[in-house]
């Protein structure tokens, strides 16, 4: 929400930010604001998390459990499979090459086809090829059909 805080408070006790907290900022944020924020110690709105990319959206309290659901109701709509592969894939490929991370995900596509049991490349190609009912970009296959 707006209201929520966060901090990189730790400096204003004399020690290091821990639990990860450095390393999270750093790659979220930006390495100045990162830096600009642990060295302060003063904590940020919801508003400004967002402003400074620690956090994806930030709504009036009032609005938030609506986003919530919303979200949530948009990821249901996706391959599971998918997702789950998704999300390995941008975590793993940060760190590698260009050349590194195009070998990866070619073979990361490879194993999601022989592993995704609902069959959803192939129905997702299905409904945009043959069926003319699927518009990438414009939302996601039907899982149904």
């Amino acid at each position: 929400s707006e209201d929520a805080q966060f901090g990189l408070s730790e400096i204003n006790w004399g020690i290091l930010p821990g639990g990860g907290a450095s390393k999270v900022a750093g790659e979220l944020m930006s390495m100045r604001k990162a830096m600009y924020h642990a060295l302060l110690g003063e904590n940020l709105t919801g508003r400004q998390a967002e402003a400074a990319g620690l956090v994806n959206e930030a709504f009036p309290a009032d609005q938030l459990e609506a986003r919530v659901t919303e979200v949530a109701n948009k990821l249901l709509k996706k391959n599971w499979e998918a997702l789950k592969a998704t999300k390995d894939a941008m975590r793993r490929v940060r760190e590698m090459t260009y050349d590194d991370a195009e070998d990866y995900l070619i073979r990361a596509q490879e194993a999601l086809n022989w592993h995704d049991k609902s069959d959803g490349r192939h129905r997702g190609m299905q409904q945009f090829l043959d069926d003319k009912t699927y518009k990438p970009g414009l939302g996601e296959y039907d899982k149904s059909k």
